[in-house]
């Protein structure tokens, strides 16, 4: 092999490395660039808070005891009290109570008629089909979901308690809750 043509591979050997490693370098500056360029990553800021007290039965089911929680605070009474149910839905912080609410029992609707100040809740049907039963039990049930109402939100008289829509006669056969409730008789 002739002496000009192994010179001619080598120039064209190095060049194309020399142009693969200037392309390489360009690739990563304009990579480089390109995340510079993106604006920062936007984290949502949570809205305003407040603290509210919900309510859950001693184990001996002789009182009720209070907790507090944080929920966000919208302005808007239904959504409120939709998310101050929900923390009440929630197991108790304190292992030495207990929830009255039916495990699986979920808030579908709130619903606010201010001209009567009435709060309707509607639940779905594991308020009713998995109460345990028994007296007691459901006055705690009652009791602390108008206690969680009317500690929180003093311009509720009263709350209609519902089941997938409906009003039910009562949630275990002892109280009735087919009209709605006056709050502050259960306080």
């Amino acid at each position: 092999m002739p002496a000009d043509e192994l010179g001619r591979k080598i120039i064209f050997v190095l060049l194309g490395l020399a142009i693969a490693t200037a392309v390489f370098i360009l690739v990563a500056r304009w990579g480089k660039m390109r995340k510079e360029e993106r604006p920062p990553v936007v984290q949502e800021v949570p809205g305003e808070t407040r603290t509210i007290t919900v309510y859950y039965g001693s184990r001996d089911a002789a009182n009720l005891v209070e907790e507090t929680r944080e929920i966000t605070s919208s302005g808007r009474l239904e959504d409120e009290v939709g998310e101050a149910v929900n923390a009440l839905l929630e197991k108790p912080q304190d292992d030495a109570l207990v929830s009255a609410i039916p495990p699986g029992t979920r808030i579908e609707r709130v619903y606010w008629v201010e001209d009567e100040e009435t709060l309707y809740l509607d639940f779905n049907r594991a308020l009713t089909a998995n109460h345990p039963g028994g007296s007691v039990s459901e006055y705690f049930t009652i009791k602390v979901i108008l206690k969680t109402v009317s500690a929180n939100f003093p311009q509720v008289a009263m709350v209609q308690l519902l089941v997938s829509g409906y009003p039910v006669e009562t949630i275990a056969g002892h109280y009735g809750v087919s009209e709605p409730l006056d709050v502050r008789k259960w306080r």
